[in-house]
C-alpha cells in the first residue's frame, strides 16, 4: 500500500509540474488530428454482447430443465410427470421400465446442459477480459506527435487504465474460477449418477416382476432427490447469483471504459485541452469510481464464494491470506461404492447380477 501511494504521489507531482504549461501551450495546438472513424462511440466489440446473450440463453435453458424436474418431484413422488405421463391405474412393469430409462435420460441431458452453460459463461468472462484489453490498446491509436506535457498526461492515463485492466482481469478470473469450477463439478455429479444407473440397468439384470421394479424406482426416487439437492441446491443458486452480479458490474464497467475512450478521442479530435481534457490532469480521480465498483464486486465474490484468491483490497494492502473455496464434490454427494452400499438386501435380491 505504501509503495502504491508513493508511485501515485510521484506521478501526481509530475502532472502538476506540467499542468501550468497547458494554458500557454494549448493556444499553439488548438487541434490535433485523428482519423475520422475514431469519432465513433462504439468501442466495445459486438462479440462482448453476443457472449452475454449466449450465456443468458444457456442459463435460462438450464433453469427450465431443472425447474421442470423440481416442480414435478414436489407434486408427484412417483415422478410420473417427469418420467412419463402415465395414468394412475397403469402400474405395469413396462411402465416402471420406461420411468427408469426416462430418469436416466434426464440426468444425462441435464449434465449436457450444465456443460453448455459452463462453456458459454467461460466465453463471456474471457470476452470481457479481452474487451477490456482491446479498449486499453485503443489508447495506442492516439498519434504520438504530441507536446511533451500531453505525452506525460497520456502516459499517466494509460498507466492508470492498464492497472485497472489488470485488477479487472483478476476479479473476473475469480468469478470465472468459482463459476466454472462449480458448474463442472455439478455436471460430473449428474453424469456419474446417470452412468451408475446405466450400469445397473444394463449389467445387473433387474428382475422383470412388478415388485422389484417398484423397489428400484423407489430407490432411484430417494437418491435422485438427495443428489439433486446436494449438487444443484445451494451451490447452483449461488452460482446463478455470482454470474448475475458479475455480469451486471462488468457491463457497467465496460460502458464506463467505452465512455472514457470516446471522450479521450474527442479531446484530441476537437482540441481545446483546457475545456475538453481536464480529466487528463488527474487520471487517478477519473478512475476512482471504477476502482470503487471493482472493489465492491471483489468483496462480494470474497464473501459469497469464500474463493481463496487474493482480493483487490488485499492486493493494495499487501496481504496474501487464503481461504478455502467451497464447491461440491462427488464425495459429498455420492457415498463410496455407490450404489452397492446403498441398496437394501431386499432390493439386492431383485438383481440377477450384482
Amino acid at each position: 500500500m505504501k509503495l502504491f501511494l508513493s508511485i501515485y504521489l510521484i506521478l501526481n507531482n509530475l502532472i502538476w509540474s506540467f499542468q501550468g504549461q497547458i494554458t500557454s501551450v494549448t493556444s499553439n495546438h488548438p487541434k490535433l488530428s485523428l482519423p475520422f472513424h475514431s469519432i465513433s462511440a462504439e468501442h466495445v466489440s459486438k462479440e462482448f454482447y453476443y457472449a452475454i446473450e449466449r450465456s443468458d440463453r444457456s442459463k435460462e435453458k438450464l433453469q427450465r430443465k431443472l425447474q421442470h424436474f423440481l416442480e414435478n418431484l414436489q407434486k408427484n413422488l412417483t415422478m410420473s410427470t417427469v418420467l412419463s405421463d402415465f395414468g394412475t391405474s397403469n402400474t405395469s412393469a413396462e411402465n416402471y421400465s420406461v420411468r427408469m430409462h426416462e430418469l436416466l435420460k434426464f440426468f444425462y441431458e441435464a449434465s449436457n446442459v450444465f456443460g453448455q452453460f459452463s462453456n458459454d459463461v467461460e466465453k463471456f468472462y474471457e470476452t470481457s477480459k479481452n474487451s477490456s484489453h482491446a479498449l486499453l490498446l485503443k489508447l495506442r491509436q492516439i498519434p504520438t506527435a504530441q507536446p511533451k506535457y500531453v505525452k506525460v498526461l497520456l502516459t499517466n492515463y494509460f498507466s492508470e487504465m492498464e492497472f485497472f485492466h489488470m485488477m479487472f482481469s483478476e476479479v473476473v478470473n475469480d468469478a470465472l474460477e468459482y463459476t466454472i469450477g462449480t458448474l463442472t463439478a455439478i455436471q460430473k455429479i449428474f453424469f456419474y449418477y446417470a452412468e451408475s444407473q446405466s450400469i445397473i440397468l444394463h449389467n445387473w439384470k433387474l428382475k422383470l416382476d412388478l415388485e422389484c421394479r417398484k423397489l428400484y424406482v423407489d430407490f432411484l426416487k430417494h437418491h435422485s432427490a438427495k443428489i439433486f439437492e446436494c449438487a444443484a441446491g445451494h451451490n447452483l443458486k449461488l452460482t446463478y447469483d455470482v454470474y448475475a452480479v458479475t455480469k451486471l458490474n462488468v457491463k457497467y464497467i465496460m460502458k464506463q471504459l467505452e465512455f472514457r475512450i470516446h471522450r479521450l478521442f474527442n479531446c484530441f479530435i476537437f482540441g481545446n485541452y483546457e475545456i475538453q481534457c481536464t480529466f487528463l490532469n488527474n487520471a487517478e480521480r477519473d478512475f476512482e469510481h471504477l476502482f470503487s465498483k471493482l472493489a465492491e464486486l471483489d468483496m462480494y465474490l470474497d464473501i459469497k464464494t469464500k474463493m481463496g484468491w487474493v482480493s483487490l483490497l488485499r492486493h493494495r494492502q499487501g496481504s496474501d491470506a487464503i481461504v478455502t473455496k467451497d464447491v461440491p464434490t462427488l464425495d459429498n454427494c455420492l457415498s463410496n461404492d455407490f450404489p452397492r452400499n446403498e441398496i437394501s438386501k431386499r432390493l439386492k435380491d431383485c438383481f440377477y447380477i450384482i
